[in-house]
């Protein structure tokens, strides 16, 4: 299986010349609201990676850390995400990474019950999914089951599991299986991910903006049709 790769700051400079070839996709890191400060911020290697990511011709999507502990904040980190995905076309959703964001559990969002912490993500969600933007949740399995009520987000779901399977039993699309993959091109470590499947999603507009009503990808070895904010086999 030809993996999924995610990037940030943390791969330092990549040669995306010498890494097209070794994946069939890659998730860029755009940015975080910081865990503290509750400041936005831009990944320092987003703008890098994007642009040379595209010049090598590899496909590739975005993914954004947010730390919201409101309404106005998760609509702005929408706004934000709805911004730099002007034009792009998607070989996966733009995934919202929900995990604790210090390991002490002390940052601004870490002790958010999973009500409040669901609502948040579905206020952003929603909002990017009505401007034409194809959204997912990427979490732990531990975190999907525990910090977060799945069956109030109907999206597609990146799971991750640093194990032979993934245990999560819920549908998901992606499955994150380690953090110390080698791929050519990235000094050290980094994290690969596997198709697992398509799930549907619930269309939030019936207008598309940013391109056909639906094309055809391949993720592996399958085919899969995309059609306007809905994935499906």
């Amino acid at each position: 299986m030809i993996p999924i790769v995610d990037v940030s700051q943390h791969q330092g400079l990549i040669d995306w010349t010498r890494v097209k070839g070794s994946i069939q996709s890659a998730v860029i890191t755009m940015g975080y609201r910081g865990s503290h400060s509750g400041a936005i911020a831009i990944d320092p290697s987003y703008r890098y990676n994007r642009q040379q990511a595209a010049k090598a011709g590899i496909p590739y999507s975005l993914y954004f850390f947010p730390c919201s502990i409101n309404d106005a904040e998760a609509l702005e980190e929408a706004e934000l995400i709805i911004k730099e995905c002007k034009g792009m076309t998607f070989p996966l959703p733009i995934f919202l990474d929900s995990e604790v964001a210090e390991a002490a559990g002390r940052g601004r969002a870490d002790r958010l019950d999973p009500v409040t912490r669901t609502r948040l993500l579905k206020v952003t969600i929603d909002k990017c999914q009505a401007a034409g933007i194809p959204m997912g949740v990427y979490a732990s399995t531990y975190w999907l089951n525990n910090n977060l009520n799945m069956s109030e987000l109907p999206y597609s779901v990146w799971c991750a599991q640093y194990a032979s399977r993934c245990r999560y039993t819920g549908s998901y699309m992606l499955w994150q299986y380690t953090s110390s993959g080698q791929i050519p091109g990235i000094s050290g470590g980094v994290d690969l991910s596997e198709p697992h499947s398509i799930i549907k999603q619930t269309p939030a507009s019936t207008v598309n903006p940013y391109g056909k009503p639906s094309t055809t990808i391949r993720l592996g070895q399958k085919g899969y049709t995309v059609k306007w904010l809905q994935w499906e086999l």
